[in-house]
């Protein structure tokens, strides 16, 4: 029985003559036509490296205004950092004073309080004599003191120190704000300026209206920088999954999570779980975190420093998540910085 072979058709000419497979676009070329290929991949080569040189030519003539940002930037942060470090420093000593003190109440503290008790006893115990004036339920308050302390002589109360592991100090994070993110979709009452830098409601027709930003977030930690140029009614800002359809009512999807500007509208997993709001109104600036490794975003409020936290079931908001906003009613109009 005679052996069958594949044929090769080469993807330039369609021609039954295939001989030469590209490891790089796995296609399939003739003769000819592998010669013709590797002069076009040659010539992506030399457009790479145009590149390459605009890109080295810009680093060696950097503008020295940009120099002089760029130290201006890595000074004002550095004091972010320095001023962090200090203020942390402050909390702990102020933390392990007060732990001092209470181990002195419970150790060389307890004797001398003792002491103070005996004395006040005694002076009593010898007024009553001298005066002669006590009753028997005076005696019986005497005894029970003088027995508590003997018992606490006798067995003194154990004293450890520990850790809690409440956390004290927040955790301090360089983070590379995200840019480059846009807002692309809406259910359709909003419409984009600035490329998308810019969302706005576009009449108040009293129904909500989702928008969707255009990046998908699965991994990393990612800071987005919004500002609140006008606010009508209710917002609401946070994530959601990539493959939820678009809706009016975002926010009951089973993958919503985020704050509403209210005090007790928190959503997750398309629920309100009551807790703490968005304290969020007109001008003012945000950042929402959204960290995927952690499976958590956060949302702060650069003008009242309110930090929220939002824990995220992957299960409910499956990967890719999307930067999600519900809006309310017009005027309202959200910038990305």
């Amino acid at each position: 029985m005679a052996a069958t072979t594949t044929k090769r058709f080469c993807t330039t000419c369609s021609k039954e003559r295939g001989i030469f497979k590209c490891d790089g676009c796995s296609q399939i070329f003739c003769l000819q036509h592998t010669t013709d290929h590797h002069r076009d991949v040659v010539k992506q080569l030399n457009q790479v490296e145009e590149i390459r040189d605009l890109v080295q030519g810009m680093l060696t003539h950097e503008p020295i205004k940009s120099r002089q940002d760029m130290n201006a930037l890595h000074n004002e942060l550095m004091k972010t950092i320095d001023d962090w470090e200090q203020k942390s420093i402050s909390e702990i000593q102020k933390v392990a004073a007060e732990a001092r003190n209470e181990l002195v109440q419970y150790t060389t503290g307890r004797f001398t309080n003792m002491k103070l008790k005996l004395e006040q006893i005694n002076n009593e115990l010898q007024q009553a004599r001298q005066k002669n004036d006590f009753i028997e339920t005076d005696l019986r308050e005497w005894e029970n003191k003088l027995k508590k302390m003997k018992e606490e002589l006798i067995n003194p109360p154990n004293v450890v120190v520990r850790e809690d592991y409440t956390k004290l100090i927040p955790k301090i994070r360089v983070n590379l704000l995200d840019t480059q993110e846009a807002f692309e979709r809406s259910s359709g009452n909003a419409d984009f300026e600035e490329k998308g830098k810019v969302v706005y409601l576009k009449n108040d027709s009293n129904i909500y209206t989702e928008v969707r930003g255009k990046f998908e977030y699965t991994t990393g930690q990612h800071t987005l920088c919004l500002k609140v140029e006008q606010l009508n009614g209710w917002i609401l800002f946070g994530i959601i999954s990539k493959s939820t359809p678009l809706q009016i009512h975002s926010y009951t999807s089973s993958s919503c999570y985020g704050w509403y500007n209210s005090e007790d509208f928190v959503y997750a997993g398309g629920e309100n779980i009551g807790g703490q709001g968005s304290d969020i109104v007109q001008n003012d600036t945000i950042h929402l975190v959204i960290d995927c490794d952690e499976r958590v975003i956060r949302l702060k409020n650069e003008r009242t420093e309110q930090m929220l936290e939002l824990q995220v079931d992957t299960q409910k908001c499956p990967f890719p998540w999307q930067l999600h906003l519900n809006l309310n009613a017009a005027p309202t109009r959200i910038r990305l910085i």
